[in-house]
């Protein structure tokens, strides 16, 4: 008696929980809600940056060849409508207005002829060698870190790992009354002294040639990231070095009374006992394949989360 009682409460009670979950919805109903589809947004944004990604890559690509076809090229004259209207006017008063850059394509090879004003050179440092443009026992190699033991040697003045670019006010034999700066290369520590290279310091007109250079961005770095003062020796001849933490276009031009116009001078400009020429180095930074990589893949993994909770 007592089994068929448990019989029929089991019965019943199984039948109760069947018509409870025939009065749900299925799993799939849900599950997707307007939230549910409200997450393939994410998915969808991946792809979407994983795209703009390769957009950017070509970008990136292009401008590369651009700038490595005009490494190579033949140097142009700079030309006269980059001088600022205003230069006669504000020459009246010994300032020049530094309202804007050069409208030349960065690492546009340059050549100008004119001479320089050694007694307000400024120095941006510290700075390493840049070998790139280096030939195999040229001028500049004895301080280089390719020689075979590692070391730096140099038979001028003592071994420096660092050491500072030289920038130079340079008159526009064209142009009187008009100059830019030049980045005349680098020399190590112990040669920013102008009194320790002498030979370097060439006087009269000259003709070089160099790349156009835009405004760099200072290091954030506190340490080194101050303009600074250096004393030399010749305090009849020379004034003191004033140390930029990197290429402030702005600043210099406005210190030194010169149009914004900055050129690296190429290696074939360099002077033996003077800076090393050549110190242009492109930095393009061209990671997007690792970005794109990046992108697809979470929306790849996103997207298939969504389905494996909301469609299986």
């Amino acid at each position: 008696m007592y089994s068929i009682k448990l019989l029929r409460l089991a019965h019943a009670s199984s039948s109760c929980r069947n018509s409870y979950h025939s009065l749900l919805p299925t799993d799939s109903k849900k599950r997707r809600t307007w939230i549910s589809y409200s997450l393939l947004v994410f998915p969808a944004a991946s792809f979407a940056l994983g795209y703009w990604q390769i957009q950017r890559r070509k970008w990136k690509i292009d401008l590369l060849e651009k700038i490595n076809s005009r490494i190579p090229a033949k140097p142009i004259q700079l030309p006269h409508k980059f001088v600022p209207f205003l230069l006669v006017i504000s020459s009246l008063f010994c300032i020049i207005s530094v309202v804007s850059s050069s409208e030349l394509p960065e690492f546009t090879h340059i050549l100008v002829r004119g001479h320089f004003d050694h007694s307000h050179e400024v120095v941006i440092g510290p700075r390493s060698l840049i070998e790139d443009f280096i030939p195999f026992k040229g001028y500049g190699s004895e301080w280089a870190i390719r020689s075979p033991n590692k070391l730096l040697q140099s038979n001028m003045i003592r071994p420096s790992a660092s050491g500072y670019f030289i920038v130079t006010p340079f008159y526009l034999e064209d142009r009187p009354g008009t100059s830019i700066l030049v980045n005349r290369g680098w020399v190590p520590y112990g040669a920013r002294d102008p009194i320790i290279r002498p030979d370097g310091q060439v006087e009269g007109v000259v003709e070089l040639s160099g790349y156009i250079r835009y405004q760099e961005k200072p290091p954030t770095r506190i340490f080194g990231s101050q303009i600074g003062s250096l004393t030399c020796l010749d305090h009849a001849n020379q004034n003191p070095h004033i140390r930029y933490p990197c290429r402030q276009i702005d600043k210099m031009s406005n210190d030194l009374k010169t149009l914004p116009i900055f050129l690296d001078a190429d290696y074939e400009s360099s002077v033996v006992g003077g800076p090393v020429g050549g110190q242009t180095r492109v930095v393009l930074r061209n990671e997007h394949a690792s970005y794109i990589f990046t992108w697809f893949s979470l929306g790849t993994i996103g997207l298939g989360m969504w389905i494996y909770f909301f469609i299986f």
